[in-house]
C-alpha cells in the first residue's frame, strides 16, 4: 500500500509543479521555451529526489525574478542558445535546463546558480571591486565555469557535495600581488565549479 501512496503523492506534488509554474508564466516570469522545457521534464519525473530540485526551480522563478528582469529575458528568446548577459550582477542569477554566459560588473555577494544547465561567468579585473569580490556559485547537476583575466588573485572556498570544485593551475600561476581578490564561496550539488583562466 505505501508504494501506491507515494507514487499518489509524487503525482499530487507534480501537478502542483506545473500550476506554480504556470503561474509565474503567466506572470512573464519566464520565457515560453523554458516554460515548455520544465513541464515537460517534470511530466518525466518518477522520483522524489528529482521531484524536489524541480520545487526549487519553480519556487526559484516564483519568489526571485522581478519586472525589469523579464524584460531582459524575454528578449533572451530571440537570441542564441547562449546569450551574454551584459549587465551589472547583484541578488540571484539562474540557470535551468540552458546554457548561459554572465559578463560585466560583479557586486560582491552575487550569486550564480546552475541547475540542470551550464553556466559561464567572464570575469576581468575591471568588474571586481578594488579589494575583494565575494560570488556565491551553486552548480545542482549542472556546470558553472569562472573565467578569470589574467593577474586576479582567486580565493575558491566552494563545498564539493557529490560534485567536484577546481581551480586551474594556471590560474594561480599568473596571480599578482595588490590585483584584486575573486573568493567562490558555495556548492557542487552533483554538479562541478571550475575556475579557468579567460582566454580572449
Amino acid at each position: 500500500m505505501k508504494l501506491p501512496a507515494l507514487k499518489e503523492i509524487i503525482e499530487e506534488r507534480k501537478e502542483k509543479a506545473v500550476e506554480n509554474l504556470s503561474d509565474s508564466f503567466a506572470k512573464n516570469k519566464l520565457p515560453l521555451e523554458e516554460y515548455e522545457r520544465l513541464v515537460e521534464y517534470i511530466n518525466k519525473i518518477e522520483s522524489e529526489r528529482e521531484l524536489v530540485v524541480v520545487e526549487k526551480i519553480v519556487h526559484e522563478y516564483a519568489a526571485e525574478y522581478d519586472g525589469s528582469d523579464t524584460q531582459e529575458r524575454q528578449v533572451d528568446e530571440h537570441e542564441e542558445d547562449e546569450p551574454d548577459y551584459h549587465h551589472s550582477h547583484s541578488s540571484s542569477n539562474l540557470t535551468v535546463l540552458s546554457s548561459r554566459t554572465f559578463t560585466g560588473p560583479l557586486e560582491s555577494g552575487s550569486q550564480f546558480v546552475s541547475i540542470l544547465g551550464s553556466e559561464h561567468i567572464k570575469v576581468r579585473k575591471s568588474d571586481l571591486n578594488k579589494k575583494r569580490t565575494v560570488l556565491n556559485v551553486v552548480s545542482i547537476l549542472g556546470d558553472s565555469v569562472i573565467f578569470v583575466e589574467s593577474g586576479i588573485r582567486v580565493s575558491t572556498n566552494a563545498i564539493p557535495i557529490l560534485g567536484g570544485c577546481w581551480t586551474d593551475h594556471k590560474v594561480n600561476k599568473q596571480t599578482r600581488q595588490g590585483e584584486a581578490e575573486l573568493v567562490i564561496s558555495g556548492a557542487a550539488l552533483l554538479g562541478n565549479i571550475t575556475v579557468k583562466l579567460l582566454k580572449e
